[in-house]
């Protein structure tokens, strides 16, 4: 809940005469309240409020002014149990500010003891001159309480004491809204009676959610948070979240206005509309949220940028709209998953759609989930899972789980459509995104600020032709989209170079105006290349903490001789620059193709920033830069080439996240030689090998094929340390040569199966042998 956005509102009740009530801003001029606030003269029995005609001579108070602002009521709900009201505020004298979308919710769950807030301006803190002060409401609420009637029943915690004749202490804090895990749930209304003000009553504001006319005042005003959604009408008005399970999903990005040409690619802006030719995929997905099964699990895979998270958020949209609780689940490791809203997941009362992106570097999570999932009742629960492949990280994640099993085979995968080799549907792909992208590139701040408009760019749209898109690389969604993008910025008058060698080198170019505008804003006088530098790192790394940024930043070259002020200034750059989806400070350049061409490009210039990053960098930080650089490595040659310098240049401290990665990535050959070769360039150094087995990972025995290269790596490393007099590794030694030989006859390849098992017999012989004083060891 954001305090600035509380008033007081004031309405008359008879000549000279006003009652006081509480309001909260949902978009700039709109104000959400309770119906009964703004009546024209007191209620009666006979004459109840909502039959009353409402008066137009109504004050707004925001919270710290002195002034008051005329206000007029545009909708209040139909019966007395819709007891809500939207005023908008009318005074020329009001200021116009861009405020982020209000997130509306509901309770989905059963579970009690859901926490929620309340901020109003009740009788207990009036000032001498009448003005009252805020009053902060913290409370719970159980979810089925009040249900009938529309209400929910707030247990207070921090309730004033009530006077002993006379109004309620409460009395003024009707209309204030009520939140829980910052959605808008209800709107405080009543004092319930017989509790000594301990409990009072709110309105839910899902019922306001099936009058037509109040949605589409919210979608007019601009609260539905989707700047582009806004060309189909029935896509305008704001969708009801979790209560409960908020914040299992990533936040929507709330951004009015896209940051940069880049932006516009993105999956979450979704600037270019959702292609026609793909609508076949989406309608299979809406046909699998409604089969009977009251749990399933899909797992789609395909390239990066072939349109898998545009799907998925497609299909999050319309589930949303069908009455579904959906969204992307925004924890990456299991520890960062509230234990709380897992409980509350068994009890959900509404239809569950969950999507894990990504999922190849959080299987974990999706075991967690899994075991969270009520499977012999409905409602029903979903759970899709994006990769860029099937890899090791399946097969692992798919034989651990004994309900993944029931649900769906080992190879029961489906794979993203490409676009067809037929140009034409290639053409008509690039002619939308051209026809789109001309109507967002006038949203962008960096357009808006040269004072470029819609009818420049259509201008420039027409003049556009449709390149030959025959080549592989289109049958990317993304490299189309692309360049119908670079197509038109190319047609925009500059003096800067539009030599560049490829749609992705222009692009950067106009990122690089947007780094440099933007860091100016900020304070900083820092050179291109050490922006550059800092972007590179932050989509390479990126950081979850400021004692991680501030270690990483001081690494870049250009800032190493900078003061810890001057670099958290630079790290507040990095966090407004690419604002984090979720739980992270830095964003990463984005889309991820743009990022990965990004980064393998300044490294292989510039190696030596990975040098200093990785140096500074934490575990979670190195398995993510080994991530991108492996991603990176299926498109640049140079990834694969840094990489492997890395993991030779730090074996004790990259060969273990090197094999962990192993475990997950799509493409584990790269990893997995860079490993073998550090080995054989440390076979002399004891202390390193003693470093890196300490860490080696526990590679479950599904993986068979990268289990049997992973051991075979163990045993030699074993082996040698024995060798070197390091005798207390022979019991290790003899376990991965048994591990080993099970590995190879599992992959049929017999005689190498007896060579490892007679190996691991000759080690346990040796290590039962009387006298050797290693038989506990074993």
């Amino acid at each position: 809940m954001r305090e600035d956005r509380v008033v007081e509102v004031w309405a008359r009740r008879g000549q000279d005469r006003y009652g006081p009530g509480s309001g909260y801003r949902i978009t700039s001029d709109l104000v959400l309240t309770a119906a009964h606030v703004i009546v024209g003269e007191d209620p009666t029995p006979q004459r109840p409020y909502y039959g009353i005609a409402t008066s137009t001579d109504i004050k707004i108070r925001r919270r710290s002014s002195p002034e008051l602002f005329t206000g007029v009521v545009v909708w209040r709900g139909a019966n007395a149990n819709l007891d809500l009201a939207l005023l908008r505020v009318d005074d020329p004298a009001w200021r116009d500010e861009q405020l982020t979308p209000v997130r509306w919710g509901r309770t989905t769950c059963q579970s009690p003891g859901v926490a929620c807030a309340a901020t109003g301006f009740p009788e207990v803190t009036v000032l001498p001159d009448q003005r009252r002060e805020r009053e902060q409401l913290s409370g719970y609420l159980s979810p089925t309480s009040g249900e009938k009637e529309g209400q929910y029943h707030v247990q207070v915690s921090n309730a004033p004491v009530s006077p002993a004749v006379g109004d309620s202490a409460w009395c003024g804090m009707s209309g204030a809204a009520l939140f829980s895990a910052d959605v808008l749930i209800g709107v405080i209304v009543i004092d319930h009676k017989g509790f000594d003000g301990s409990r009072l009553l709110a309105v839910r504001v899902n019922a306001a959610f099936e009058d037509p006319d109040f949605l589409s005042i919210v979608a007019a005003g601009g609260s539905c948070g989707d700047l582009f959604r806004a060309r189909d009408a029935k896509d305008g008005v704001p969708a009801l979240e979790s209560a409960e399970l908020t914040t299992l999903f990533a936040a929507p990005r709330t951004s009015r206005r896209p940051r940069s040409p880049a932006t516009l690619l993105t999956a979450h802006t979704s600037a270019v509309r959702w292609f026609h030719r793909r609508e076949p995929k989406v309608v299979e997905l809406l046909d699998w949220l409604g089969s009977a099964e009251p749990v399933d699990v899909r797992l789609v895979v395909g390239p990066g940028g072939h349109g898998k998270t545009r799907l998925a958020r497609e299909l999050v949209h319309r589930a949303v709209r069908a009455g579904w609780i959906a969204g992307l689940v925004k924890a990456q490791s299991p520890a960062e998953l509230d234990s709380d809203v897992l409980a509350r997941l068994t009890s959900c009362e509404v239809p569950l759609l969950l999507v894990v992106d990504y999922a190849e570097t959080r299987p974990d999570v999706v075991r967690v989930l899994l075991d969270c999932i009520k499977d012999d009742e409905p409602p029903p629960v979903r759970l899709l899972l994006l990769a860029r492949s099937p890899g090791q990280w399946w097969q692992s994640l798919w034989s651990s789980c004994e309900l993944l099993q029931e649900l769906l085979a080992l190879d029961d995968i489906e794979v993203v459509d490409q676009l067809p080799d037929d140009t034409e549907q290639r053409s008509e792909a690039f002619s939308q995104a051209l026809a789109d992208l001309s109507d967002a590139l006038p949203s962008v701040r960096d357009m808006v600020s040269a004072h470029w408009t819609a009818a420049d760019w259509k201008e420039m749209a027409a003049q556009v032709d449709v390149p030959n898109l025959s080549g592989h690389r289109y049958r990317s969604i993304l490299h189309v989209h692309l360049a119908a993008l670079v197509g038109l910025l190319r047609r925009r008058p500059t003096t800067e170079n539009s030599d560049a060698s490829s749609h992705e080198e222009y692009l950067l170019l106009r990122e690089r105006h947007y780094w440099s505008r933007s860091a100016a804003e900020s304070g900083l006088q820092l050179n291109e290349q050490t922006l550059t530098n800092a972007v590179t790192v932050a989509t390479l790394l990126g950081a979850d903490t400021v004692e991680e940024a501030l270690a990483c930043l001081s690494r870049v070259h250009g800032l190493q001789d900078q003061s810890d002020d001057r670099l958290m200034t630079v790290d507040h750059w990095l966090q407004t620059l690419y604002p984090a989806p979720s739980g992270g400070l830095w964003g990463a350049l984005e889309p991820d193709r743009l990022g990965e061409y990004l980064v393998a490009e300044q490294l292989a210039r510039h190696p030596a920033l990975l040098n200093s990053a990785l140096a500074a960098a934490s575990g979670p930080q190195l398995h993510r830069a080994l991530h991108v650089l492996a991603r990176a490595g299926a498109e640049h040659p140079a990834a694969v080439s840094l990489l492997r310098d890395q993991v030779l240049g730090q074996p004790a401290r990259l060969v273990p996240a090197a094999l962990a990665v192993c475990v997950e990535t799509e493409e584990p050959a790269a990893l997995l030689a860079a490993v073998q070769d550090a080995l054989e360039q440390a076979a002399d150094h004891a202390d390193v090998l003693s470093a890196i087995v300490e860490e080696f990972p526990a590679v479950p025995s599904e993986l068979v094929e990268v289990g049997e290269q992973i051991t075979r790596m163990e045993a030699e490393v074993y082996s040698r340390l024995v060798r070197a007099g390091q005798h207390a590794y022979l019991p290790r030694l003899a376990r991965a040569h048994q591990k080993r030989s099970e590995q190879l006859f599992q992959l049929g390849r017999l005689d190498e199966a007896q060579r490892e098992a007679a190996e691991a017999t000759q080690a346990f012989r040796e290590l039962a042998a009387p006298g050797s004083g290693r038989e506990e060891e074993a």
